[in-house]
């Protein structure tokens, strides 16, 4: 059993909180099967501090790839102790896949150039403020 906690909006839309190298971002959420899979396609333009957070019930090496995806993008993927251990820049429209380079449990998609703009590298620490809480059995 999977048990997963964030907020919603008034539109059904999940957001979460996170913590990055001193300031609150908000980011869209895709913790669902079909959530992750539509993730950002089809999006031809996002604010600057935006992005999407993909939730995972367990650590697993993770795979993307950018079809229909039209924004240039990095990619953190991220442990469950909420430190990133990999990132990787993602080309619009590239079908290549890549693989998270250790085992990881959330995903975080920006805007490319994010992390480097805002001081994140690998090794780095992020802190939930919206609760995502799991609970598998």
């Amino acid at each position: 059993m999977l048990f997963l906690f964030f907020c919603c909006n008034d539109d059904g839309s999940s957001k979460v909180k996170i913590k990055i190298s001193g300031k609150i971002y908000t980011f869209d959420v895709a913790a669902t099967e079909k959530a992750r899979q539509k993730g950002l396609m089809y999006i031809k333009k996002m604010d600057k501090d935006t992005g999407m957070l993909f939730i995972y019930g367990k650590e697993e090496y993770l795979y993307y790839y950018m079809k229909n995806t039209y924004i240039p993008l990095d990619i953190a993927f991220i442990d469950d102790e909420l430190k990133i251990i990999d990132i990787q820049e993602m080309e619009p429209l590239d079908e290549t896949t890549i693989q998270s380079r250790g085992k990881a449990m959330y995903a975080l998609e920006v805007n490319r150039g994010f992390f480097g703009r805002v001081g994140v590298k690998v090794g780095d620490k992020l802190e939930f403020i919206t609760p995502v809480i799991y609970k598998v059995e």
